[in-house]
């Protein structure tokens, strides 16, 4: 049996919306999700080139004020992507988020960098700035063990056998 089609569908502050179809590895509705997409352009993100062929193992959670963009080349890590967002909804077959703005980048090394903050709007609501300071605290206090969560588990769902 194949793995399922997921469409990760990203909503952005200004209510515009974006879709990925991925393949799903672990996906419990109601609580989190694990999906696989394949780059098939170049994508630049701050000064990090994500050459086509670049593996994102994406996690998101309905609990948690992120998901985490985990990119592999060659099965070695090259960056960790935190997403700052609310609003997440996952299915049987699709992951929805609200996209709020912020992102993290975390190297493997351990170095931050906080991505477009400068766009956030002024009026930007209180739930979402609260997502946002949490997300924050999350990597910044516990960065390096998020890593290793998340290594843990992208390799742990590439493993698992189609179908379960």
């Amino acid at each position: 049996m194949d793995r399922q089609t997921v469409i990760e569908r990203k909503t952005r502050l200004d209510g515009s919306v974006v879709e990925f179809s991925c393949e799903g590895l672990v996906v419990a509705p109601g609580e989190r999700a694990v999906l696989r997409y394949v780059t098939d352009r170049e994508w630049r993100v701050a000064d990090l080139v994500l050459p086509p062929g670049t593996v994102t193992v994406a996690h998101y959670w309905v609990a948690r004020p992120y998901n985490v963009y985990h990119w592999l080349r060659d099965g070695r890590t090259v960056a960790y992507y935190l997403n700052v967002a609310d609003r997440t909804v996952i299915d049987e077959r699709t992951v929805s988020y609200r996209d709020l703005v912020v992102d993290v980048l975390l190297h493997p090394s351990g170095a931050l960098d906080v991505l477009d903050e400068d766009e956030l709007p002024a009026d930007l609501d209180p739930a979402a700035r609260k997502a946002i300071a949490e997300a924050f605290e999350a990597v910044v206090t516990s960065g390096r063990r998020l890593a290793a969560d998340i290594d843990k588990e992208s390799r742990a769902a590439l493993a698992r056998p189609p179908g379960r």
